[in-house]
């Protein structure tokens, strides 16, 4: 005869596996089955998630933390606490049944916290592209056009660096309000309803392997923190700070983000401005032959071209092991977020440039005569 108790504790067992493997079988479902990018655009990135992000920033805003530091090392130290805990416990017998169980466990708490990514922002990897909503024109994009714009580049950087010798740079505590306006007008420009405020961007645990791995900054998908190298130089900072809220907006794609960021910085102080050049004007020289790329290279002023030097003497100092494992997940995960380019995606902001009315509208006037 089964007692009460053995009843109830065999249908709270039941309810617990039934439980655990909807949170399984729904993260897979997310994952491999598609979904249609207007009911994303409309239903989540037009709704949903700007709820959710106005929320969380609100919180997060309070905490002087890196929250994704705290996630990180609590949730580390939660599941290998928990791993040797259960063995140490498990009798001698049953070592493999709990091995199992742990694994299983360990499952669930990863398709949980997949569902919970992609509800507080993963699901901007599958919105409408920023392009289609931009009439996006391929036919745009030729050799003539790649080189007036460079010529055009390296013109405003050279003309900017000269205005900018004698301004302060800006700290990143001081980005959102030196910033932080333009990122808003942009967004309006690209037709945001419920915008994106300006976030300060933090210093994070992981600096060390920022600096090691070549990583500029992230955005922290669960707490929508805004995590920067803190060694990336003063000219570098504006713009890693607008790719970074860009993602914030909900531009999930790496060239949506740098071409975002890039029309942020051009929407600012002068300052700012040459920070949003001294990203591009390099992206634009490595889609040239190599001839022309020599001949534009040599049109830069001694004050831009120092510039360059001193950060290939940052990046220089990044560990190859690493950047190269860190390039390798980051391209994985890409990719597993349906970015078929993977981290090639980053240099397709050119064709953003290139492509749209929008792009083409910030080149400036050029003063070199391209041969």
């Amino acid at each position: 005869m089964i007692s009460a108790r053995a009843r109830r504790a065999a249908s709270l067992f039941r309810r617990s596996l039934s439980w655990q493997l909807g949170v399984v079988v729904a993260a897979l479902a997310m994952a491999l089955l598609p979904m249609p990018r207007e009911m994303v655009e409309v239903v989540y990135a037009g709704g949903f998630y700007p709820l959710v992000r106005d929320i969380i920033t609100t919180v997060s805003r309070l905490v002087d933390l890196a929250l994704f530091d705290v996630l990180l090392v609590a949730g580390s130290f939660l599941v290998v606490s928990w791993w040797v805990w259960r063995l140490s416990a498990a009798p001698g017998g049953r070592r493999r049944e709990t091995v199992a169980g742990l694994f299983a466990g360990t499952l669930v708490a990863a398709a949980a916290l997949y569902l919970v990514f992609l509800a507080t922002w993963g699901l901007n990897y599958r919105r409408e592209a920023l392009a289609s909503r931009l009439e996006y024109d391929a036919a745009a994009i030729n050799a003539e056009r790649l080189e007036a714009l460079t010529a055009s580049a390296i013109s405003e950087l050279n003309r900017l660096f000269d205005t900018t010798t004698d301004l302060r740079w800006p700290q990143l505590d001081d980005l959102p309000d030196r910033l932080g306006p333009a990122f808003e007008r942009v967004q309006r420009q690209l037709g945001g309803v419920r915008l994106a405020s300006s976030v300060r961007p933090r210093r994070s645990l992981l600096t060390p392997y920022f600096r090691r791995a070549g990583i500029d900054g992230m955005i922290d998908p669960f707490f929508l923190q805004v995590l920067v190298n803190d060694t990336v130089l003063p000219f570098e900072r504006p713009f890693v700070t607008a790719h970074e809220w860009a993602h914030l907006a909900g531009f999930a794609h790496e060239a949506e983000a740098n071409f975002v960021g890039w029309l942020v910085c051009l929407d600012g102080d002068q300052a700012m401005q040459y920070s949003g050049w001294m990203f591009l004007v390099p992206r634009l020289l490595g889609a040239l032959p190599e001839e022309v790329q020599r001949w534009f290279e040599a049109q830069l002023a001694d004050g831009p071209r120092a510039d360059y030097a001193a950060l290939r003497a940052r990046l220089s100092r990044v560990v190859p092991v690493v950047q190269q494992s860190a390039r390798r997940l980051n391209d994985q995960y890409l990719r597993a977020n349906r970015v078929t380019s993977g981290v090639a995606s980053y240099g397709e902001v050119v064709q953003l440039v290139l492509g749209t009315e929008l792009g083409r509208s910030q080149w400036p006037a050029s003063s070199l005569a391209v041969p």
